[in-house]
């Protein structure tokens, strides 16, 4: 009896201990950030210790994979496109069963990779105003449109690059955007892109009123009347067409998407924003434009406009600022440039998502008084001194962030002839040679913003629309990250009237 009483509490006592012990022993390993967990072999051994510590190292490894995320995507059900793919009988029904891959606009370093590659397609590839961006893990697969001699003045192809990054098996189509300027100095394209920006965003062939001359005959003669079914037929076949010259660059990426299994998206700032807008529709392909004019009203002429209650299922996002008068689609009237250079840029109603940087709400604006260019022509530049650009290759800038995290970014002023823009962040050696030039500058904080000196965005110019002040100005962005926004119930050339025809009524 004795012995049993014994033997008894030998094992409670035992069992009391064991229980103890794993008490303890969960308690006795300690995670040391980015080395992992102190523990000794024996404590290891235990099978409930070790299954916490493989599932908390997996749970900090998922968190520090994700912080040091350079391009963001989540998976989006989409299933407007997915009915429309599944009418093609010609492509394979594989992208849309679970939805497709989609860049994050709420990422910052996403935002600013495919912001720089609509950037980059202003400039050749071997030219000193382009931005590397090899650090992404990006490098071009395709050039389009570009001719081999520089002074070619009959240039009439779109202009872009074809970007692809292996790791994501991702392709990237950015789109030039407008390089037509004053005087005739706008570059090989200048034309054909302003007669682009005519077709696209006009109500009528560029006749705003009676001083225009018409670029079409779709015009019946009476004012502020325009026929449907001709604008409707020379906006699918005009010459020239940028949208129609594309056709042949989404062939060659939809054997990317097709048959290797890459997500495909496309991106352009201006025109180049527009058209990528109309692409990620023809090719249901998510899209990120960059101070892009409303592409609503053509993309109906072409038969690609969806009703406004799927607009918050499609992935375009449209990145624009209130001080942009192309963007707002304020760019109109007799006092705007736009009107006395002969851009008819009369649109404003954009198909998506937009993100309006509203310019007041920024704690760190650029110094807009100092950088301001005379009226809001799409790509006038501010009078220099022949003598500095001639003299001085580059030129920091006074607007670079100036936080020691920051990459150096400089103005390379040498090509404004050509492209109309002042190319800018091309990398330092020194900075290229670090490793983490994935600047967290860009990140908007959450806390509320302070007083600050207004930038004034009712003085609507074309230096808010410069691709390089939207670089600079994003770069740099201290206020509240925009809210995600749809146009409901917006309309173009609401003065305009338009009738059924075949391009003769009311002629004289």
């Amino acid at each position: 009896m004795f012995s049993k009483r014994i033997i008894s509490i030998f094992i409670l006592y035992i069992i009391f201990c064991t229980i103890v012990q794993a008490d303890n022993l969960n308690n006795k390993y300690q995670y040391v950030p980015k080395k992992g967990y102190v523990v000794d072999i024996e404590n290891f051994n235990n099978k409930t210790i070790r299954g916490n510590i493989l599932k908390e190292l997996e749970e900090q490894k998922s968190q520090e994979e994700n912080d040091n995320v350079h391009f963001k995507t989540f998976n989006m059900k989409i299933p407007y496109w997915k009915e429309q793919w599944e009418k093609n009988k010609d492509v394979k029904n594989k992208k849309y069963k679970n939805g497709m891959e989609v860049p994050d606009p709420k990422h910052n370093e996403t935002v600013y990779q495919l912001m720089v590659m609509s950037r980059n397609a202003y400039v050749p590839p071997d030219s000193n105003d382009w931005v590397d961006l090899t650090d992404f893990g990006w490098k071009i697969l395709l050039p389009f449109g570009w001719n081999d001699d520089p002074k070619e003045r009959t240039a009439n192809r779109v202009r872009g690059y074809i970007f692809v990054n292996p790791e994501l098996s991702t392709l990237v189509v950015s789109i030039k955007g407008t390089s037509a300027g004053l005087f005739g100095i706008g570059g090989p394209t200048a034309d054909y892109d302003k007669y682009n920006d005519n077709m696209m965003f006009s109500c009528c062939c560029a006749i705003v009123d009676i001083s225009w001359k018409g670029i079409c005959d779709c015009h019946s003669g009476i004012p502020n009347t325009c026929e449907t079914k001709c604008l409707k037929e020379k906006s699918l076949s005009y010459d020239n067409s940028y949208f129609n010259q594309l056709k042949s660059i989404f062939e060659h990426v939809e054997h990317y998407r097709l048959d290797e299994d890459y997500e495909v998206y496309y991106t352009g700032h201006s025109l180049g924003g527009a058209l990528a807008s109309l692409s990620g529709l023809y090719n249901q392909s998510p899209v990120f434009t960059y101070e892009a004019p409303g592409e609503a009203q053509f993309a109906d002429r072409i038969g690609l406009k969806p009703e406004e209650d799927v607009y918050k299922d499609l992935p375009i996002y449209h990145f624009g600022n209130n001080g942009d008068p192309i963007y707002t689609g304020k760019c109109t009237g007799i006092t705007s440039t736009c009107y006395y250079s002969g851009f008819a840029m009369e649109t404003k109603c954009h198909i998506g998502k937009l993100y309006m940087f509203d310019l007041d709400k920024n704690r760190n604006n650029p110094d807009d008084d100092n950088n301001s260019p005379i009226g809001d022509n799409p790509d006038e530049q501010p009078v220099e001194d022949p003598k500095n650009i001639k003299n001085t290759k580059y030129t920091q800038t006074e607007s670079v962030s100036k936080t020691k995290e920051s990459p150096v970014f400089l103005v390379n002023k040498s090509s404004i002839d050509e492209n109309q823009f002042y190319m800018f962040m091309k990398r330092s050696e020194e900075e290229e040679l670090k490793k983490k030039e994935y600047d967290s500058s860009f990140k908007a904080p959450i806390r509320a913003p302070k007083p600050s000196k207004p930038s004034n965005p009712s003085k609507l110019n074309m230096l808010h629309h410069r691709i390089d002040y939207v670089i600079s100005l994003l770069k740099k962005w201290e206020g509240p990250w925009p809210v995600e926004e749809i146009q409901n119930s917006c309309f173009d050339c609401e003065d305009w009237t338009f009738v059924e025809g075949d391009g003769d009524e009311g002629r004289t």
